[in-house]
């Protein structure tokens, strides 16, 4: 769990320190991380305001997490031009000068309890690379005087600086060998940068880091970069703070959204990024198991399971629109997928610009203007709403083997990153029914005939009037082409698909059940409800707060 280990910046709340602490308080964080304290940079404190600043501090019940000093915020040598940042209050001075603060920046550390201080590496050179020795001469400096009193200095990616991204940090880290040295990791510096790929980027630094700052960033067209809430940008945050926690990360997260709403205020930023983060994880499972590699996670109710299926997997589109220029992405089309698609909608950072979409069947017979058209209820509910930069659906018009080939040569142009579908309710994923179901199907699209379970099933969802209405063949995607994605994620409420969950899960992996062959999947998640994984025996549990 994170949150009693959250902080927060308090000049990121307020100028005003008393008032950015009481906010802390009332919002049931337990750290303040010190930078500004009414307008005065923490380095620049008398004696008399540090005493004030550990009595405030104190009589809140809250704790210190750091200093966020600008410290080597300067130039190497000020005759060279170099890129500035902020340096919240500090005027700008010499490496000699940043050395007499470093030690009384220490002092002031000590006053206050706390054994960690922020600092940076120097404004950016040209070419860092040829100051690498330089800067990690001064770090070095820097850690020896640190260790004498047991401080951990942090050293901070910030673009500005010649450690901007985090395979430099490392370097400059590994070069002065120090225990007193550690890295302070914030991926949303690193995502308003050019290099961004998650999780490379974290892999350089997640065994040297000893602190975390949150702050979100997007892209903006033109290739603006901006800071945005928590939960809304292109970090991938669910999935850095698990990886971050199954690492071992003891450490504490502190929040430095960086970002003020239009005619807002900087409470409002931080509340709004808060609340992003108090999202990401406010849809905790009943229970959890594996069925051989099938991850099964088991929800309250449909709602929270939808919910919880389009954070992680958004969390996932992000983490690859990182990597690689589009993601390519097949969607089911059914009632039981209403949850998850109405809050993939919701779901903010996704450049859909980038994405390819796809779905996995269509009726044949159909008029083009039907409304049980798959192609018509997933337009509806979010290839409309959403734009994907690319769509290609299943036009039942043509002929069957013009479409085939077509839709197969489109298919198979790139791997499928994505797949989102659901089980039906004789256990068909997309409309492989047990019948017409072949785990070594050679082909990518075929024309098939449903059986009656699954035509019954269509009248039971409500989108035909009755069975002599549903439509006799579809066209659907095959089982290895489903397989074939990289990531799947399966949504399956409701109680009557309660058989079929239970076959999938616990059955013989046979095509008279064709969910079945998901257990062999290396990454596919199974999202299922209490009423459809069908254990009365699973607990209660509070959804209140949230956990990582």
């Amino acid at each position: 769990m994170i949150w009693d280990r959250l902080g927060v910046i308090s000049d990121e709340v307020s100028h005003d320190f008393i008032e950015a602490l009481d906010w802390i308080q009332t919002e049931g964080l337990k750290y303040v991380e010190v930078r500004m304290v009414d307008g005065i940079n923490v380095a620049n404190l008398t004696d008399e305001q540090v005493e004030r600043v550990r009595q405030e501090v104190d009589n809140r019940s809250l704790h210190i997490s750091a200093l966020a000093s600008p410290l080597f915020k300067c130039a190497l040598d000020p005759t060279r031009p170099v890129e500035a940042g902020d340096r919240f209050g500090q005027e700008e001075e010499s490496v000699d000068a940043h050395f007499e603060k470093l030690a009384r920046t220490i002092e002031i550390a000590e006053k206050l309890g706390t054994g960690l201080i922020r600092i940076f590496s120097f404004w950016r050179e040209k070419e860092p690379e040829q100051y690498a020795d330089e800067v990690a001469g001064h770090l070095k400096k820097a850690a020896e005087i640190a260790a004498r009193h047991n401080i951990i200095l942090l050293l901070e990616n910030e673009g500005s600086c010649n450690g901007g991204y985090s395979f430099e940090v490392a370097k400059l880290i590994r070069k002065v060998n120090s225990p007193s040295l550690k890295a302070l990791w914030d991926p949303g510096n690193e995502a308003l940068g050019e290099i961004w790929s998650y999780p490379r980027v974290y892999n350089e630094v997640k065994n040297l880091l000893a602190h975390v700052h949150l702050k979100d960033a997007l892209i903006e067209s033109g290739g603006k970069p901006s800071c945005v809430p928590i939960g809304s940008g292109r970090v991938p945050y669910m999935q850095q703070i698990h990886d971050l926690e199954n690492e071992g990360y003891k450490g504490l997260y502190v929040i430095e959204t960086h970002y003020i709403p239009p005619g807002g205020s900087k409470m409002e930023g931080t509340k709004q990024s808060l609340e992003g983060l108090r999202k990401l994880f406010s849809h905790p499972s009943l229970k959890e198991e594996k069925a051989k590699h099938l991850k099964v996670k088991v929800f309250e109710n449909r709602q929270i399971m939808g919910a919880a299926a389009a954070v992680e997997a958004a969390t996932k589109i992000k983490e690859l629109l990182s990597q690689k220029d589009k993601v390519r992405i097949i969607f089911a089309a059914a009632p039981s997928q209403n949850e998850f698609l109405a809050e993939l909608v919701n779901q903010k950072g996704i450049d859909w610009s980038r994405i390819t979409a796809f779905h996995m069947d269509e009726y044949i017979g159909l008029p083009d203007d039907a409304p049980q058209k798959f192609s018509q209820f997933l337009s509806e509910r979010l290839f409309k709403l959403v734009k994907p930069g690319e769509l290609h659906l299943i036009q039942s018009s043509t002929t069957i083997e013009q479409e085939c080939q077509r839709y197969s040569d489109l298919i198979a142009a790139a791997p499928i990153d994505i797949i989102c579908l659901g089980i039906g309710e004789n256990g068909h994923i997309a409309f492989n029914d047990p019948p017409v179901a072949d785990f070594a199907d050679s082909f990518i699209i075929k024309p098939v005939e449903l059986d009656a379970a699954c035509r019954q099933q269509q009248v039971n969802d409500g989108c035909f009037p009755d069975f002599d209405a549903v439509p006799t063949h579809a066209l659907t995607l095959t089982i290895p082409t489903m397989m074939a994605g990289a990531h799947l994620f399966c949504i399956v409420p409701g109680p009557t698909k309660r058989a079929a969950v239970e076959q999938t899960l616990r059955g013989p992996i046979s095509t008279s059940c064709p969910a079945s062959i998901l257990r062999t999947h290396s990454d596919c998640t199974l999202y299922v409800d209490r009423d459809s994984y069908g254990l009365l025996q699973v607990p209660q549990v509070s959804t209140q707060g949230g956990q990582a």
